[in-house]
């Protein structure tokens, strides 16, 4: 995002990605929009016990502002998300705390959305500090596109990855997947599903977010999914690292390694596929489009962990 925003990719012709995964796809794929902050409050410390009306709990806002966000759930579209976790909730039962953080996601396919429910949360966040005597601010941590899909990149894309093919298990491997498979509830693992590419679909479904949707409205963007995980593995899980550290990664990362080169080849060699690329990419985002980073002005995380 902060490379987009910089100008970065304005004289790339074309911008190709890989993400591991369960399976195999080059299909269009999709991706929500999303904006991130952390929402702080700032209360009065004191005594819970002995002088609990002196103090105003930061922790308070902070549940208040969840039951009013938990409230507006129902009046959102359907398909939006809303994700919260506490981060930071106080000291010590006894003491009344005057700092407490929550960190928020809102996601939609279309940013159009998300910008709304944002600026919603933040008067959520806003109505909590008034009703519990407390003041809040926020900072924003993340901000991404939707995933703008293209055809021609993603179709070339489908078919190098169908010459290059999908991950063969040994029987070691196939050992460590069965292991990885129990703790998931997977009686028997489909290892079909890792040396199988899936079929091509030109309609993502759009489930988690990426900062490559703001690439792909700066440039025509092509990606594609690898199995570096054991089939059934869900995203973000322990299992999945496991499973990426291993030689299971390993051949995974270097299938989409064959894909993306046999296909930057094929565009060297083919530049008629990268104007078409150029075309579709033009029309689908508009000759009226303006990028407008979804994090605002927001300086790199260079240690996003603080």
């Amino acid at each position: 995002v902060y490379m987009v925003r910089e100008g970065l990719f304005d004289d790339v012709d074309i911008a190709l990605h890989w993400h591991p995964a369960a399976s195999n796809s080059a299909s269009a794929s999709a991706a929500l929009a999303n904006k991130s902050a952390k929402f702080r409050f700032y209360g009065v410390s004191a005594h819970a016990a002995g002088a609990p009306d002196k103090g105003r709990s930061a922790l308070d806002g902070v549940e208040a502002m969840n039951v009013m966000v938990n409230m507006m759930r129902e009046h959102i579209p359907q398909s939006a998300r809303i994700h919260y976790v506490i981060t930071d909730g106080g000291k010590a039962p006894n003491v009344v705390p005057d700092f407490a953080e929550v960190y928020y996601y809102a996601r939609h396919g279309k940013r159009e959305v998300v910008i709304d429910i944002f600026d919603r949360i933040v008067k959520a966040a806003e109505g909590a500090a008034l009703g519990t005597g407390t003041r809040t601010d926020y900072e924003m941590i993340g901000g991404t596109h939707e995933l703008l899909p293209n055809l021609t990149l993603q179709r070339i894309m489908h078919a190098n990855l169908s010459l290059v093919g999908g991950v063969t298990y040994a029987d070691t491997e196939k050992d460590f997947a069965n292991k990885i498979g129990a703790t998931l509830g997977v009686d028997k693992v489909d290892f079909e599903t890792a040396s199988a590419v899936q079929p091509f679909k030109e309609v993502g479904t759009p489930y988690g977010s990426t900062d490559v949707g703001d690439v792909s409205f700066a440039v025509p963007t092509g990606g594609l999914r690898i199995a570096t995980w054991v089939p059934g593995t869900p995203a973000h899980s322990w299992q999945a690292v496991a499973a990426g550290g291993t030689s299971i990664g390993t051949k995974g990362m270097m299938v989409a390694a064959k894909t993306l080169a046999l296909t930057t080849i094929e565009l060297l060699k083919r530049p008629e596929i990268a104007k078409k690329a150029r075309e579709e990419f033009e029309e689908k985002r508009g000759e009226n489009f303006v990028y407008i980073p979804l994090l605002g002005d927001r300086k790199p995380a260079l240690d996003y962990r603080k």
